[in-house]
Order: structure tokens, then C-alpha cells, then sequence
């Protein structure tokens, strides 16, 4: 029982810190642009600010499952991950795994912004989310995998289509109220900054 209950306690810090490091760069640069909104006398609704949130747990939770690269697995000696360039070689439970993982990203970024409503945004949004993980896994013990790729990017398409077959039976003006009409990078953006603070500020061995 205390074996079970410290193992929790650590994986809760360990949780914390990732999420630190996620919205930690997100967080100022709302700042600077909140700071740039005032000015333009411009103001953002509330429920903007609840769906970005829910974006960036969305990037932690994706990070923390998929086992990011980090700077400090480049400092760290180890076992590097293995490379897989075949198509297909495996559509085994993790491919579909990978598929359903993606689904909130191709629903909950035309939800929050005017701008990205279009397929191919999202379907590229997705897909540059995915080659960054895929990418960043070459620097620790995970594998670099196309079919990781082929998955996810599949996912965050399925997302879109949910998206869009659900916005059609709703009707075109739900949820039109919580949208951000301007920024169209500002997705791509915070998955940058959630990657940049994640790689350089997470180093779950010096804790």
C-alpha cells in the first residue's frame, strides 16, 4: 500500500512539473498579447481563454503519453530509439490507439478558432503535431514511426469530419460567440511553445 501510494505521489509530481512546462511559454505569451489586445482595445471572450486551456491539457496529455525527446535526453547517455520508414508495418492496437488520440486535435481547433476551420489547416496541423513527436523520439528510447504519422494525421482528419458533420446538424452559428476571429497561427503557435518549454524545462531525471 505505501509502495502503491508513493508511486502515485511521485507520478503526480512528475505530472505537474510536465504541465509547468507546457503552459509556462503559453502563459506569457498571453500575457504579451493580452498586454497587445488592451492596447488595441480589443477583448477576448472568457470561453476563448477556457477552450485554449483545454487545448494545451490536450498537447500535455498527448506529451506525456507519447514520451516526448527532451534536451535532456541528449545529455543523458542512453539507448536512442529505433527508425521505421516501411508504411504499414504494423496496424496492430497502438495504430488505432494513435488514430482516437488524435481526434480531439481535428475537433477542438476548429472549435476555438474562427480562422482554422478549414481541412487542410487542421489535417497540417496535425500532422506537423505528429513529425515534431515522431522527430524528437529519435533522442530517447522510443521509435521514430511512420506509421505513428500516418495514424495521427488520420486522427486529427476523423476529428475535422466529427467536427464538421456535427457543426452542420447544430448549425452554423454554434458556438461562433467563443471563437477567436483573428490568429490563425495562434494553434501552431502554442504547440510550439508547449514543445519548446517541454523540451528544454522537463527533466523528470533530475527529480
Amino acid at each position: 500500500m505505501k509502495l502503491l501510494c508513493s508511486y502515485l505521489i511521485d507520478d503526480g509530481v512528475y505530472n505537474i512539473y510536465l504541465l509547468i512546462t507546457v503552459l509556462l511559454p503559453c502563459l506569457i505569451y498571453q500575457g504579451v498579447m493580452k498586454i497587445k489586445a488592451k492596447s488595441n482595445m480589443k477583448k477576448m471572450p472568457a470561453k476563448y481563454y477556457v477552450g485554449v486551456y483545454a487545448f494545451l491539457v490536450y498537447l500535455w496529455a498527448v506529451f506525456k503519453v507519447t514520451g516526448i525527446g527532451l534536451l535532456a535526453d541528449i545529455i543523458r547517455p542512453g539507448i536512442r530509439g529505433g527508425v521505421n520508414l516501411r508504411p504499414f508495418a504494423d496496424l496492430g492496437t497502438g495504430f488505432w490507439l494513435n488514430i482516437v488520440m488524435f481526434l480531439p486535435l481535428g475537433i477542438v481547433t476548429p472549435c476555438i478558432w474562427k480562422k482554422c476551420e478549414s481541412a487542410r489547416y487542421t489535417v497540417m496541423l496535425g500532422f506537423a503535431v505528429s513529425l515534431l513527436i515522431e522527430c524528437s523520439q529519435i533522442l530517447n528510447g522510443r521509435a521514430t514511426d511512420i506509421d505513428d504519422l500516418i495514424a495521427n494525421t488520420s486522427g486529427a482528419c476523423l476529428g475535422y469530419v466529427i467536427w464538421f458533420i456535427t457543426r452542420k446538424i447544430a448549425g452554423k452559428n454554434c458556438g461562433e460567440k467563443c471563437k477567436m476571429a483573428e490568429r490563425k497561427w495562434e494553434p501552431a503557435i502554442y504547440v510550439a511553445l508547449a514543445f519548446l518549454g517541454t523540451f528544454f524545462l522537463y527533466d523528470p531525471y533530475a527529480i
